[in-house]
């Protein structure tokens, strides 16, 4: 599993957190609420949105937060 740290700077902004694998399907979506300002984290044990396991190999996670887009990688070890 990893965890995923995040700060939303404003009260009532949507926070939209969701993992792809390589050829850009969605696997898992983490978050997707509106929050208030603060700090986060949320925990993804590695399984796709139907509980199935996901294989070994490299995954994105795209955060959008109002305005602000970012997308980072990941490695999922077995």
């Amino acid at each position: 599993s990893t965890t995923i740290s995040y700060q939303v700077p404003n009260d009532g902004d949507h926070v939209l957190i969701e993992i792809y694998n390589l050829t850009g399907q969605l696997v898992e979506t983490l978050v997707d609420k509106d929050h208030s300002a603060g700090t986060y984290t949320v925990t993804w044990n590695g399984t796709s949105s139907n509980g199935t396991r996901v294989s070994s190999g490299l995954y994105f996670y795209r955060m959008k937060a109002g305005s602000f887009v970012s997308v980072k990688k990941m490695i999922m070890v077995k």
